[in-house]
C-alpha cells in the first residue's frame, strides 16, 4: 500500500490536535480522503493522550520507597542470615519427634504404671525411682528441647 501525501497534512494534523480549524483547510480536509483520513486518527490520539493526562496518578514520595526498599532489603538479609538456624531447629524437631515416637511405646508403659499407682503418699515416694531412669531423662528431655525447638521456630517465623 502506497502512502499518498498532501501539501496540507502538517497543517490538518494541527488543527486536529488544537481544534482550531480555518474555513479553507476544513474544505479541504472534507474534499481530501488523506486529510480526513489523518484528521480521525490525530483527534483519536489526542483525546487518548488527554484521558492518559487526567487519569495519571501521582507517584508516591520517593523517601517512603527508599524507605521501603530499604526495609525490603534488611529483611532479605535477615531471612538469608538465618536459613541455616531455621533449618537446624527442624532437624532438631524431626529428631526429637523421631526419638520420641520410638520410645514411646515404653515411655506409654512406665507411665501406665505409674498412673495405675497413683496414690500420692506412693507416688512421692516412686517419683525418685522413676526420674532415676536415664531412659526416661533423656525422652523427657528431647521432648522438651523439641517442644522449645518449635516454640522458637515458630516466634522466628512470626517475625
Amino acid at each position: 500500500m502506497k502512502h499518498q501525501s498532501c501539501a496540507h497534512e502538517d497543517a490538518v494534523a494541527a488543527a486536529a490536535r488544537t481544534g482550531e480549524w480555518t474555513s479553507e483547510l476544513r474544505a479541504h480536509r472534507d474534499g481530501c480522503m488523506t486529510c480526513a483520513e489523518l484528521t480521525l486518527v490525530v483527534a483519536a490520539l489526542a483525546a487518548d493522550a488527554k484521558q492518559l493526562a487526567d487519569d495519571a496518578v501521582p507517584l508516591p514520595d520517593p523517601g517512603i520507597i527508599w524507605f521501603r526498599a530499604q526495609l525490603a532489603e534488611r529483611e532479605h538479609r535477615y531471612r538469608r542470615a538465618t536459613r541455616a538456624i531455621v533449618w537446624v531447629q527442624r532437624a532438631t524437631i524431626a529428631v526429637a519427634v523421631a526419638v520420641g515416637l520410638a520410645f514411646a511405646p515404653g515411655l506409654w508403659a512406665l507411665i501406665g504404671r505409674f498412673m495405675a499407682g497413683l496414690d500420692l503418699g506412693s507416688a512421692v515416694a516412686e517419683l525418685p525411682q522413676v526420674a532415676d531412669s536415664p531412659t526416661l531423662v533423656l525422652i523427657t528431655s528431647l521432648l522438651v528441647l523439641g517442644g522449645l525447638a518449635l516454640w522458637e521456630l515458630t516466634a522466628a517465623q512470626e517475625n
